[in-house]
């Protein structure tokens, strides 16, 4: 195992492959995530796009602790001119930047040039892309510029085996691996930016750009039998659901020794009441995409990305080649949820994952996390299992195909059948990746259309 890098995973396939050659190349976890963070803004647009923004956890071994870093897009401050719809303020750039800067080993460059060649000279459009495309592209994207790109010549969503290039959104990337993204908030690429978004009938200023800031804040933190386990810290809702859901379930519970049916009540209580202390309504249209690593020095990043609908406006800015986001509505960062496992004594990351998808993302999360830690079950085996959750303001339990809906009863909880119950992507290190990294595995949901590899050469 001497050629053994780490193991990482994300929602789309060829941002992992994009984060194996930066392990394989000396870079870090951290290096990893935010170069898949930045190529999925030109392979997942819909979720990761430029004009969206985050949240990330990282343990760094070096310094031996774990933070958050929040770059969620931010409503424009100044109040908008009559008929003018409010653009978001982009947080990926200066949100990636700031976590480089931090954790990061190998170059900017390094990590932007990837996503930036595929603009320019076309990526085969990723599976999950197209079907969003054809599910609610007609609806979600609004102007011809943005047609332009993810339509064909007969105004029909692109399918698979098409080639998605984005010359507009390379040219700007180029200049922000270049000079850092600094033009892009305070420069000539930033006055663009706002042009475009004016032009589109929108709303942002300067000032808006120029004022923005990523926030370092600390871990929503818990604990697994001698090990610390991290989640996201406002204002991710999902990250705020899941550690609720952890304090009750989560080590000493009993969860785990409880029959499946049994396990899928307390797991659907438990949520439910996660839910409710956290406020949180249900929102139906939610756009976001995970990425996560770990690295075989024992660091550790996971990232989820946000447009907070799918396109976000729609609506492309001018000749920049970014959609920008509006603003989240009520519960949107439901979908946002992740999670770390580390130990301080032995200074290495023993797990690492990302729930996204829906706004049940945070239950689906635990569920699969619980089963894993707790329960020993394999990582495959804890994806595969069949999914619960409350139905957020309408009463009743969502259940996939297989769940042991009996155990609910027929009175006072109506079982409502769907098709999946968010997206969970996971690497675990049972034995710990430092001391024993054949212990490692990473595997993305079936669910989804994401992918995971160990990197070994």
């Amino acid at each position: 195992m001497q050629d053994y890098f780490g193991g990482l995973a994300a929602d789309e396939p060829q941002s992992v492959l994009v984060g194996r050659d930066v392990l394989s190349a000396g870079g870090t976890a951290v290096d990893a995530v935010v170069a898949m963070s930045l190529t999925m803004m030109v392979t997942r647009p819909d979720a990761a796009g430029p004009g969206g923004g985050g949240m990330c956890l990282v343990y760094d071994k070096e310094k031996n602790i774990a933070e958050s870093i929040e770059f969620l897009p931010h409503a424009a401050r100044s109040p908008p001119l009559r008929n003018h719809w409010i653009a978001a303020t982009p947080g990926s750039f200066r949100g990636l930047f700031a976590l480089h800067a931090r954790y990061g080993r190998l170059r900017w460059e390094q990590l932007v040039l990837p996503a930036e060649r595929m603009a320019r000279f076309g990526v085969r459009i990723p599976r999950v892309l197209t079907q969003v495309l054809a599910k609610k592209g007609a609806v979600a994207i609004k102007d011809n510029a943005s047609r332009a790109v993810f339509f064909d010549r007969l105004g029909k969503p692109l399918k698979e085996g098409n080639r998605l290039r984005q010359v507009d959104l390379a040219a700007l990337l180029g200049r922000i691996r270049i000079t850092g993204p600094g033009d892009f908030y305070a420069g000539s690429a930033g006055r663009s930016f706002v042009d475009g978004v004016r032009a589109a009938g929108g709303w942002l200023t300067m000032k808006d750009l120029r004022g923005y800031r990523p926030t370092w804040q600390k871990t929503v933190k818990g604990s697994f039998d001698v090990h610390d386990v991290h989640f996201f810290p406002s204002p991710a809702l999902g990250g705020r659901v899941a550690a609720t859901i952890w304090q009750e379930l989560g080590d000493k519970s009993g969860f785990s020794k409880a029959g499946e049916g049994k396990k899928e009540v307390m797991l659907v209580n438990a949520s439910r009441r996660a839910y409710a202390a956290a406020l949180a309504q249900s929102q139906t249209e939610t756009a976001t995409a995970g990425a996560l690593a770990i690295d075989r020095e024992g660091n550790s990043a996971t990232c989820v990305m946000t447009m907070n609908r799918p396109f976000g406006s729609g609506r492309m800015a001018g000749e920049t080649g970014i959609m920008p986001a509006q603003p989240a509505e009520e519960g949107s960062t439901l979908a946002m949820s992740a999670m770390l496992v580390t130990n301080k004594n032995t200074k290495q990351t023993f797990m690492a994952a990302t729930g996204t998808g829906d706004d049940m993302a945070p239950v689906a999360l635990m569920a699969t996390t619980l089963r894993a830690l707790d329960g020993e079950v394999d990582i495959e085996k804890s994806l595969r299992a069949p999914r619960v959750a409350p139905v957020i303001g309408r009463g009743g339990v969502a259940a996939e195909s297989g769940a042991v809906k009996s155990a609910f009863g027929d009175s006072d909880q109506p079982i409502k059948d769907v098709s999946a119950i968010g997206l969970v992507n996971m690497m675990y290190c049972p034995k710990g990746i430092i001391d024993n990294p054949k212990s490692c595995t990473v595997k993305n949901d079936p669910r989804g259309f994401g992918y995971a590899i160990n990197a070994e050469f």
